[in-house]
């Protein structure tokens, strides 16, 4: 009662003659199934300036995909739209109600609508979008409901078929409650959005999404041979013939059955005995095909094998044809610019509340990034930047400055090692180690490592095992000019603090006078491109001058490697670098 007074207070009415207070705790809802309910709820859908609507549709359950159930809500009116019961409904879409509609993470809705009755409306208003824009950690509806409104939505019948006559009264309550909190929804939201000036960007951010919806429909190609599944692309001619016979007789089993295709095979089961059953010479036999679902068996499988048997005899003639991929649109991404552009976006977006997301997809950030799109107004319009989105990243590209030369980049790396929490640090420093166990080249011999300082990855525990092993080197400085390795046995005992602060082996220990196996070298700055930049005093690029033909392993954490690195004649490039996210 407490949320029907506060809500009677809040919400003006939305329609002639409606009474404030339209959440119920108990709802009814009106079935309209016939003409009578039908043009009684035309009667006010054609007076109301606005509806809240969902649907509710079949593609886990049938073999043809139909729009099941329409829920509109107009104040205290809650309907539940029958779209199978044999009506007309072409007066609905017509009517002054649907020309501005509330949903909540439309997308699919409006999918819906359009392929079953090309319908589309004027205006929308999301209320997933809107509560991402309030930075809303949880977006779905019963997350919402419940935070608002401390009513905690039953979820139940969320995958029911909601093709099934009659509707039983927990599906209808279900359906209905899927639209009743939305107009109040939006009110409180759009209270907040106006208080934090985001107001704008949702009504932006909903016309973005309509007209993309229609954009992509309209460009729409003709229907493609669904039979070519996600994963066939580099399929042989005869792969292709036989995916194409057994899609078919899924295709032929689930329409049999009127259920959906996924639910008598699974894609995946397809495109594994496509790729075994190519293989087989001669007749295919089921002890030629992987491990057979439950559901595949008896006179079943039979008629399987014989389709597939019948694909792999027919002339090579009749194969279906590879399909030549086109040609991508040319680019010029700069990684590391993509790299700043992320950061700033992430810094921006947390510091907004919001999901770094809303600010720039993938996409879009590789868009900003290509230097094939112009400069940054033309890259804005490549991207399809929203006019808020823009006057944000205006802002950001500003201090879109790369580091460029060695000293700038060494600054950079070190801010950006100091800045990783120590929890990712040891993450990707286990990972680091982790994977030295996979690398033959470190199974044997002297391994000549490093003792990480505070800005190299934490790779102690890997040097005690070479150290247990009596395979660990490490190095140390001779003098301004040069170092040495040495065979380092026990790290508690062999090591002291030497030039430049760093852990190195005893003055007292012996040189190593033989050649290691492999060497992994610490940097500030790596490269993509094997690049190397270090302190800048050059003890490693002298000292490996001198073993060119040994591996060459630079160890990094993620956030010092960048795609290229300038390098002079004296710089020595590593085999390989390794780091991990």
């Amino acid at each position: 009662m407490f949320i029907k007074s506060l809500l009677s207070k809040l919400f003006t009415p939305k329609y002639i003659e409606e009474t404030a207070g339209f959440i119920d705790d108990n709802p009814e809802h009106i079935l309209v199934n016939d003409k009578r309910t039908f043009k009684k709820m035309l009667s006010v859908l054609s007076k109301a300036n606005s509806c809240v609507m969902d649907t509710e549709a079949d593609s886990m359950h049938h073999y043809q995909e139909k729009l099941s159930l329409i829920q509109i809500s107009v104040g205290k009116y809650h309907w539940l739209l029958d779209p199978l019961c044999g009506l007309n409904l072409k007066d609905l879409w017509k009517c002054k109600a649907l020309k501005r509609i509330t949903f909540h993470a439309c997308d699919y809705d409006l999918r819906l609508l359009s392929r079953f009755y090309e319908f589309y409306p004027e205006h929308i208003y999301d209320t997933s979008i809107a509560a991402k824009l309030l930075g809303e950690k949880q977006t779905g509806l019963a997350a919402i409901v419940e935070k608002y409104f401390g009513i905690k939505l039953d979820k139940e019948n969320q995958r029911a078929d909601w093709t099934k006559r009659p509707l039983s009264p927990e599906m209808c309550r279900y359906a209905v409650l899927d639209t009743i909190f939305l107009d109040a929804i939006k009110e409180l939201q759009c209270e907040n959005l106006k208080k934090l000036g985001r107001l704008e960007w949702l009504h932006e951010s909903c016309r973005y999404l309509l007209e993309h919806l229609k954009k992509n429909e309209d460009s729409d190609e003709e229907v493609k041979e669904t039979w070519r599944l996600k994963g066939s692309n580099a399929f042989k001619p005869l792969e292709l013939q036989l995916l194409k016979a057994i899609w078919q007789w899924r295709d032929r089993e689930a329409k049999k059955r009127d259920c959906a295709s996924y639910r008598v095979l699974s894609p995946y089961f397809l495109l594994a005995v496509a790729r075994v059953a190519a293989k087989v010479k001669g007749k295919i036999n089921e002890h030629d095909l992987p491990k057979l679902p439950r559901n595949l068996r008896g006179k079943l499988l039979q008629s399987f094998l014989a389709d597939l048997n019948a694909a792999a005899s027919a002339p090579s003639s009749t194969y279906p044809s590879q399909i030549r991929r086109k040609a991508s649109p040319r680019t010029a991404i700069d990684d590391d610019l993509r790299e700043k552009l992320r950061e700033l976006r992430n810094e921006k977006a947390a510091q907004l509340k919001i999901d770094s997301g809303l600010l720039a997809k993938q996409s879009q950030l590789n868009a900003l990034a290509d230097s094939l799109n112009g400069d940054w107004e033309a890259k804005f319009e490549a991207a399809e930047l929203m006019s808020w989105q823009r006057e944000i990243w205006q802002s950001l590209v500003e201090k879109a400055v790369l580091p460029k030369t060695a000293e700038e980049l060494r600054t950079w790396a070190k801010e950006r090692i100091l800045a990783m929490s120590e929890e990712n640090k040891a993450k990707e420093s286990e990972k680091l180690i982790q994977g030295f166990a996979l690398r033959p080249i470190l199974e044997s011999g002297f391994i000549a490592a490093f003792y990480p300082t505070k800005f190299e990855p934490q790779i102690v525990p890997f040097l005690k095992e070479l150290a247990d092993e009596g395979r660990l080197l490490l190095p140390r400085v001779i003098d301004q000019n040069n170092m040495e390795f040495v065979h380092v046995k026990n790290l508690e005992q062999d090591l002291q603090t030497g030039a430049f602060g760093i852990i190195e082996p005893k003055a007292d220990m012996p040189v190593f006078e033989g050649t290691p196996t492999a060497f992994l070298v610490p940097g500030l700055v790596f490269g993509k491109d094997c690049a190397r930049i270090g302190r800048g005093a050059g003890y490693y690029d002298r000292y490996l001058a001198s073993f060119k033909t040994i591996p060459k392993l630079g160890i990094a954490y993620s956030v010092q490697v960048r795609s290229a690195l300038p390098q002079n004649t004296m710089d020595i490039r590593m085999s390989e670098v390794i780091w991990y996210k």
